[in-house]
């Protein structure tokens, strides 16, 4: 039969209260161990994804860099223009989307080329209601546009065509060349300018937009 009295010396009732601390310890190191795992963890994922950040970005301008963008930032010049059938564009209306504007004339022979390039970036980026297409004509007489547009058969095209009744919009983008073109982030900020002719229609110009879209 065990003896179930404290050694010598020991009063009685000594020992439990010292196995009641210990377990009470055991206890509070579990939810303490959660609360340390859980901040760690969240660290982790913090630095995780700012570290993902310059990656994006620097996948995005390698995948524009065949079409020779320059880049800029600052806010992109506001505007408030009309399309063709009288509506109002403003860009500050567009905010949360990606915005191409490109400046173009009837008379612009380089235009005249690059018109229908555009018009095939339009039709890739279709099914997507997170970028707009803006061709701003910068035509003194707007009743040239619509004829233009219907000899190039163009009438149907998905880009939003506008017109700048002032013919100097597109210089307070930074450029006296036609056509330009500008990138507008979601924020309202210039991302990128490619001046002079691009060919927007090739898989190598949308795969730069959809990498934009991707930032």
């Amino acid at each position: 039969m065990t003896d179930a009295r404290p050694p010598a010396g020991e009063p009685a009732g000594s020992r439990a209260p010292v196995l009641e601390d210990r377990e009470e310890g055991r206890g509070l190191l579990g939810p303490l161990a959660y609360v340390v795992f859980i901040a760690i963890g969240s660290l982790w994922m913090f630095w995780f994804a700012a570290s993902l950040g310059p990656a994006t970005k620097a996948q995005a301008e390698a995948a524009c860099r065949a079409l020779e963008p320059e880049l800029r930032s600052g806010p992109a010049p506001e505007f408030s223009l009309q399309d063709r059938a009288g509506q109002t564009v403003d860009l500050a209306d567009l905010r949360g989307k990606f915005v191409v504007v490109n400046f173009w004339a009837t008379w612009c022979e380089p235009c005249i080329r690059e018109w229908p390039q555009l018009d095939r970036l339009a039709e890739r980026l279709a099914d997507r209601d997170d970028v707009v297409i803006l061709a701003i004509s910068v035509d003194q007489d707007q009743s040239l546009v619509a004829p233009f547009l219907a000899r190039m058969g163009l009438e149907q095209t998905g880009v939003r065509v506008l017109w700048d009744p002032t013919g100097k919009l597109h210089t307070a983008y930074g450029s006296e060349k036609l056509p330009d073109t500008y990138f507008v982030g979601a924020d309202g900020q210039l991302v990128h300018a490619y001046i002079n002719v691009r060919d927007w229609g090739r898989p190598a110009a949308h795969h730069c937009v959809e990498s934009m879209l991707a930032r």
